[in-house]
């Protein structure tokens, strides 16, 4: 918040003082220039009356008078130019700047928190010069001489005589008409006579003798004998040497010497004698001996700017008569010349001084040159005072007090008689009509009245008043001379009046009355547009906007600084815009916005002033509210012109920083515009760095930050591989591991990391204590608290998002990562020596050539950003030694699109030289400026969220993808795969090589191979590679076939990791194997994934990293071929072979293609082998070697019978059998690769999907009743699997034809429990009405479910399938009919039979057989059970019984005599409930026949 050091009381008592003029003999002025000061100059700090002094008003009423200045000036002075006063304001506006270590206030404007300087000095000094230099004018009294100083010195010849002259030099030039001389207020004015005396040189009976005289003559209250230089020339020079003068002595003229390029004349010692003066006792021209250091404020010593603008030389509009016309003349210093005592007047020149003596006074006068007050002492400082303050209170107060007693008497005699006769003969006369016609013209039609009229004298009056501060009658005479000059319509009198008049009524300091702002506001009218004076307007807006921020009225405040901006000054509209926009923050509700608005205005007004400082310091004032808050283009506007100015300034360092901040962000400039700002930033930026470079200090330790493009940090990643893949035939395929372009799936990253996982468990034969897994691939989601491990002479992939803000494009040239490296030896970790720390080498340093010899880095050479594009760009390093790397960013060359020849860059002075950090090339008709500098990338880790700590305060974890550690050599595998079946059958097994390569440094060996899908693959040994050649299973002939079908084969096992055959168990450097695989589709249509994950390790040991793996994902297309369905039935229970079970198996095999698919011609079921460990198929014999072919939407089905091994496996045992079943015209040899193996890997889900077994109850029911229900459901169990094998006639679009071979597995693990191949829709299950009753717990988990409990027993029933009878003859035909019981359990079984349960009207369906039974009415007769009607027997576990039955037939007809029922008790089986019903009968007919007699 700037506040000015004054008050508005102290400013306006400052700003008006009692003007005083000096006339100095030239003796008089030698005596004061020992001290380097003129007379003027050595008394004006002590113009200032410290004490309180009295003068009466015209009433007779003591006012007291407080802090009163005089103002002092040379009565010979010429007032200066208004250009010369245009150049002085500018350069003293221009020599004043904040200071940086200022004491700054902080302002909360709403959202806005504004740093402010807490003063504007500039302003502050322009107001006061500005008021310095206003021209007195004849429409006011307020700035004339109200009395003159005649100073003379005591040693002149006769200064009785001098005075006489001087006196009559002072009355001549008051009473002479020059437009240039002085103003007085008043013929008879004060004169005060001043005898000046040193007390080194003078004589002091002389001097005392010449005062006597003077008092006698003039008086005592208007004489003054006045001595100084009380210490001598030795004195001086002592003290000058010691530096005992600055030390001890004080200063007070150094704040008034300041002002030296600004004042009006009387500060410039530049002087001479006026021609009028006797020439007899002067000498005609008075030299010195160093003429150029003559009062030079430059010289050292002295802390004044650097710059003085004050004029030296004359004046372009100066009388030519004046002594300042004269520039040849110059007054010399005393010490400058040498003369005798003994003579009073001498002429000195170079010609006739003694050199000695010459010598000595110039070696003394280099020595005190910009010393003031050097022979001054502290008593000498006292008597100044004394000497203005008699002067003063016995001269100066009594003379003005007597001025206003007399002019108020004049005034009241004139008023009653004079001033009223004529403003009555004026409104007699039509005054008010004019009156209003001259408001309307805003003529100024005054300003002829006589210096004794009664207006000017009611004017005089007013501004004594004021002088002396009685406030009161001041503002008594300006308001009565406004309404007498306003009536005249004399408007510069008027305004003048109006101006005083509330300039007094504040100074009252009464606040009963309101302040006449409107007054003010009427001067400052009158003066800007009727009377152009803009100068006396802009006073009036001085003193108006400082009553005005004193009552707190800093709304108004602004206003009036506001009214007076305009195009005829920009330094002032400058200052006030600033003053206004410091006036709205400073309101009660503070507007930041219209602060920075009008800050702008001033800042862009200053400019064009030629005031850069202060341009840029109201640019960046202004954009402290602008800045983020979403003014964009605003915010654009001035960041441009900090630049421009900062440039300008050659503060390249801040101009480099804002042309920045039009670059970083989506800006809203056109693209020429956005050009523009790119050429200027990187201008700059040359100059910046080219000037570092000249004098050796360099921006930056390394190279410097560029803003563009901008670097998508959060979207970097690391690839510990090389990016690209190696170029193979179209034949083969490489591994595809892992790559930029994957997407991050969490649970495929899981996936992976399980894998890994287990295969090191069995790598390692047990899981290891702390397993890392292995990354490759790192970015903002994976977890990166570690720091990764990369392996030496193995490239280090980055990939980055570079994002080009602008509109127009942008060009990187030499482009590569930035990184710095600490090398370590790992495998020498002993011999390593703490106390000596690790070089640190990087190739921020372009000089450092070992960088290269580290690491080798890849460079782009040119990289294009287009337009707003957003492009990823991947740079690869490759390490050559061991340690640890930090990817710190990119370093790269920026360069600015052409520009066309009418753009010109800023203007500047400065040679561009060459940099190893600038480029400069040239191209036809255009000019490419190009930078070197980087970018870091600095990647932020993950928020912490696990501690309450962390969670209240916003705490970042580490994130160390780019900090790799390089490891020693490792082998790196590489794996393709050659002919790979991409679209398969479903079953069907194609064929292809797997090639793994050694690039590695050392052997590797332990190569696994882990999957989820090892049911997909299986591999032959590496020695047999004539993989192509022959068919894909081994043939037998028929008729060469052996006696024993079945083969015992031990069952593999089962596991998601495969160890990859390798010759001798490893791969050496730089070697290859090839290992045949097959493939087999799997049994689903549609793509699969499949992933494979390689597992190896190094013959060598390493600390860094024991393992690698590489990951590969195949995707295969599979497409339906064959649907089988089996279901595993009882057979028929042989007469007398009890006991011995039989399995009649159900084989459906469908064509999945349609008839319009014309890829796929026909199916032929080759072999079906069946798997077990109990087991074994008959051989099966066809008719005439007949083929089971399936065509197109056609189905097959074929039964076949199995029978228990010959070679029964346990249960326990590792073995199966394989028993084939030909249905072709050559035996598969099932039992050999690749058969059986996909047959044990098909088991791999199977056992996967396992449930755990159950935890039981140790009571004992819990016992008995489990091991009941065991043994129930072992009885249905069936361990078979039928291997089918096929072939596929496949005629592709070009028609040629092609023959594929494939295998499906169905296992049947129940009994009636139909498998399918094909996953069937399942019927939704009608789900039970809701109730709201709590049903009662039944605890029926112990007992075996439905589906075992209804096929404890086999039934069958054997009958003959046609009788003849002849019913004439005989009504009823009887048929015996027998049904066979096996238990089929191990459990003694209570059985149920009964036939004479009449089954219901509702057709049935039988389950197994998949045929509808429609039962006989229940009274029918036409046939009945006549025999063993209903039995109940015991029957024991495995065994079986025969129950003879009878059916009665009364007619003829075709009868189902399965209607028997068959059931078991659940005491039997220590179960509560009622009987359980077993399965019913299959359909068993018989036909009776009517036989007729012929």
């Amino acid at each position: 918040m700037a506040q000015c050091a004054q008050s508005a009381r102290e400013f306006i008592q400052n700003s008006f003082g009692p003007m005083v003029a000096v006339l100095c003999s030239h003796d008089a002025e030698v005596i004061a220039q020992k001290n380097n000061l003129t007379f003027v100059e050595m008394a004006r700090p002590f113009c200032r009356l410290t004490t309180e002094a009295h003068i009466r008003d015209p009433q007779g009423q003591v006012n007291s008078i407080r802090n009163m200045r005089i103002i002092l000036n040379d009565m010979n002075s010429q007032p200066p130019s208004s250009a010369i006063v245009r150049k002085m304001l500018n350069d003293v506006v221009g020599s004043i700047h904040p200071n940086a270590e200022a004491s700054k206030s902080i302002i909360t404007a709403g959202n806005y928190n504004l740093q402010l300087s807490s003063s504007t000095p500039w302003f502050e000094a322009y107001r006061e010069h500005f008021l310095q230099v206003t021209l007195p004018s004849e429409h006011e009294f307020i700035r004339h001489f109200i009395a003159c100083m005649l100073v003379v010195s005591s040693n002149h010849a006769d200064p009785i005589d001098q005075f006489s002259k001087l006196n009559q030099q002072q009355h001549q030039l008051q009473h002479s008409s020059g437009i240039n001389n002085p103003k007085w207020l008043c013929p008879n004015i004060f004169k005060y006579y001043i005898l000046l005396h040193d007390n080194t040189e003078g004589e002091e009976e002389k001097a005392e003798a010449v005062y006597q005289s003077m008092k006698s003559t003039y008086g005592s209250h208007a004489c003054h004998l006045l001595r100084i230089n009380s210490r001598s020339l030795q004195a001086a020079e002592v003290a000058s040497i010691g530096n005992e003068y600055t030390a001890n002595m004080p200063d007070p003229w150094s704040q008034f010497m300041t002002n030296n390029s600004v004042d009006t004349g009387p500060d410039q010692v530049e002087m001479d004698i006026s021609p009028n003066v006797d020439s007899g006792g002067f000498p005609d021209k008075v030299t010195e001996a160093d003429p150029e250091h003559m009062n030079d404020p430059t010289q050292p010593g002295e802390p004044f700017p650097e710059d003085d603008d004050s004029p030296n030389g004359p004046m372009p509009d100066t009388n030519p008569s004046h002594p300042l016309s004269q520039p040849n003349d110059v007054v010399s210093h005393p010490l400058a010349v040498g003369h005798e005592a003994n003579e009073s007047q001498t002429i000195i020149t170079e010609d006739n001084m003694d050199a000695t003596d010459g010598n000595n006074k110039d070696i003394v006068l280099n020595k005190l040159v910009g010393v003031h007050g050097a022979c001054l002492t502290l008593s000498d400082h006292d008597r100044l005072r004394i000497f203005i303050h008699e002067f003063v209170v016995r001269g100066l107060l009594p003379y003005i007090e007597k001025m206003i007693r007399t002019l108020s008497e004049q005034l009241a005699s004139r008023k009653g008689i004079s001033r009223s006769f004529i403003s009555a003969t004026k409104n007699w006369f039509g005054g008010k009509r004019n009156s209003d016609k001259a408001n309307k013209t805003q003529v100024d039609m005054g300003g002829k009245y006589l210096r004794e009229s009664p207006e000017l004298q009611m004017r005089r009056l007013g501004d004594l008043a004021f002088l002396v501060q009685m406030y009161e009658l001041a503002y008594t005479s300006f308001h009565t001379a406004k309404r007498d000059f306003n009536n005249d319509h004399a408007y510069m009198h008027c305004a003048g009046a109006l101006e005083m008049a509330a300039t007094s009524a504040f100074m009252v300091g009464s606040f009963n009355k309101v302040y006449p702002s409107h007054y003010m506001d009427s001067a400052v009218s009158m003066y800007a547009h009727t009377c152009k004076k803009p100068s006396f307007a802009t006073r009036a807006i001085l003193l108006s906007t400082e009553t005005l921020k004193a009552r707190g009225m800093y709304g108004e405040a602004a206003m009036e600084f506001i009214r007076m901006t305009g195009e005829d000054s920009d330094l002032r509209s400058a200052l006030f815009l600033e003053q206004g926009a410091h006036c709205f923050i400073n309101m009660k509700t503070p507007m930041a916005r219209k602060y920075a608005f009008h800050m702008i205005l001033a800042g862009h007004r200053y400019s064009k002033a030629g005031q850069r400082k202060h341009a840029l310091r109201c640019y960046c004032q202004a954009l402290q509210v602008y800045k983020g808050k979403g003014w964009i283009l605003s915010e654009d506007h001035i960041n441009f012109t900090i630049g421009r100015q900062s440039f300008n300034l050659k503060q390249l360092e801040n101009a480099s920083a804002a042309f920045k901040h039009l670059l970083t962000y989506d800006s809203r400039q056109p693209a020429v515009q956005q050009a523009a700002f790119l050429r200027e930033y990187l201008f700059v930026f040359q100059q910046q760095m080219t000037i570092a470079a000249q004098e050796g200090k360099p921006l930056e330790p390394n190279l410097p930050q560029l803003p563009l493009p901008i670097i998508n940090k959060v979207a970097t990643k690391v690839l510990l591989a090389n990016a690209e893949q190696p170029t193979l035939p179209d034949n083969k395929i490489a591994a595809t591991s892992v790559s930029f372009d994957q997407l991050y799936d969490s649970a495929e990253n899981d996936k992976w990391f399980e894998l890994e996982e287990m295969v090191v468990k069995v790598a390692n034969k047990s899981a290891l204590s702390t397993l890392r897994p292995s990354q490759k691939l790192l970015h903002s989601r994976t977890n990166n608290s570690q720091r990764p491990v990369a392996v030496i002479r193995e490239p280090i992939t980055v990939e980055l998002v570079l994002t080009n803000p602008l509109k127009v494009p942008l060009m990187l040239c030499d482009l590569s990562l930035l990184w710095r490296f600490t090398p370590l030896d790992y495998e020498k970790v002993n011999n390593e020596t703490p106390e000596k720390p690790p070089t640190v080498i990087s190739n921020e340093n372009i000089c450092m050539n070992i960088a290269n010899e580290m690491i080798r880095s890849q460079i782009i050479p040119e990289f294009e950003l287009k337009a707003n594009e957003i492009k990823a760009v991947q740079l690869s390093l490759t390490p050559e030694s061991t340690g640890e790397l930090s990817i710190m960013g990119i370093v790269y060359s920026l360069s600015a699109p052409l520009q066309s020849s009418s753009t010109v860059p800023p203007s500047t002075n400065m040679e561009i030289t060459d940099s190893p950090s600038l480029k400069h090339s040239k191209k036809t008709g255009s000019s490419t400026v190009s930078v070197r500098g980087r970018q870091d990338v600095d990647v932020q880790g993950p928020r912490l969220n696990g501690t309450l700590m962390e969670k209240r305060i916003m705490t970042y974890g580490p994130d160390r993808r780019l900090d790799p550690i390089i490891a020693p050599p490792m082998p790196l595998l590489e794996a393709c795969f050659a002919d790979f079946p991409y679209s398969l059958l479903c079953g069907e097994i194609g064929q292809t090589i797997l090639e793994v390569s050694n690039k590695g440094d050392y052997s590797l060996h332990k190569l696994y191979i882990a999957s989820k899908q090892p049911q997909c693959f299986a591999f032959r040994s590496p020695n047999n590679t004539d993989i192509q050649s022959g068919p894909l299973y081994r043939t037998i002939p028929l008729g060469d076939r052996e006696d024993v079908d079945e083969h015992v084969v031990n069952v593999q096992n089962l596991s998601c990791v495969v160890e990859v055959p390798l010759l001798n168990g490893l791969l050496k450097p730089g070697c290859s194997a090839s290992i045949p695989m097959w493939i087999r589709g799997p049994e689903k249509a549609g793509i699969h994934d499949v992933d494979i994950l390689f597992y190896y390790e190094s013959t060598e040991e390493n600390f860094k990293l024991r393992h690698r793996v590489l990951r590969h994902s195949a995707v295969i297309n599979t497409t339906h071929s064959l649907c089988l369905k089996a279901t595993a039935t009882r057979g028929h229970i042989p007469e007398h072979n009890q006991g011995n079970q039989s399995l009649v198996v159900s084989l459906q095999g469908e064509n999945m293609n349609q008839v319009h698919d014309r890829n796929i011609t026909e199916f032929s079921l080759e072999q079906v082998t069946c798997v077990s460990k109990t087991w074994a198929l008959e051989h099966i014999a066809t008719k005439d070697k007949q083929e089971f072919k399936i065509s197109g939407g056609e189905s097959v089905i074929c039964c076949l019978k199995a029978q228990h091994c010959k070679q029964i496996c346990t249960s326990d045992s590792n073995q199966v059998v394989f028993t084939d079943g030909v249905l072709g015209k050559e035996k598969i040899v099932s039992y050999e690769s690749p058969c059986s193996d996909f047959f044990f890997r098909s088991k791999f889900k199977l056992k996967e999907i396992e449930p755990p077994p159950q935890e039981f109850s140790r009571t004992s029911n819990n016992t008995k009743s489990m091991s009941v229900k065991q043994s129930l459901e072992g009885a249905l169990e069936v361990d078979l699997t039928l291997l089918v094998l096929w072939k596929a006639f496949v005629v592709d679009e070009t028609g040629v034809s092609h023959k594929y071979v494939g295998q499906h597995h169905v296992t049947m693990t129940m009994l009636d429990q139909q498998i399918s191949t094909i996953p069937t829709a399942q019927r939704m299950v009608e789900q039970k009405a809701v109730r709201f009753l709590k049903d009662i717990d039944i605890n029926k988990s112990d007992e075996p479910s439905s589906t075992v409990m209804i096929q404890l027993i086999k039934c069958s029933l054997q009958h003959p399938d046609h009788k003849d009878h002849d019913f004439t003859k005989k009504r009823l035909c009887t048929v015996p009919a027998t049904l066979h019981l096996c238990n089929c359990t191990d459990k003694t079984l209570a059985i149920q039979v009964d036939t004479d349960t009449a089954p219901d009207n509702t057709p049935s369906m039988d389950t197994s057989s998949g045929y509808y039974v429609t039962p006989k009415p229940p009274n029918s007769s036409d046939f009945v059970w006549v025999r063993q009607v209903s039995q109940q027997l015991e029957l024991s576990g495995n065994s079986s019984h025969q129950i003879h039955l009878l059916a009665c037939f009364s007619k003829a007809g075709v009868f189902n005599l399965s209607n028997i029922n068959v059931n078991v008790t659940r005491k039997s089986l220590g179960l509560e409930g009622e009987p359980v019903e077993q399965k019913k009968l299959l359909p068993s007919v018989i036909t009776v026949s009517q036989t007729t007699n012929n």
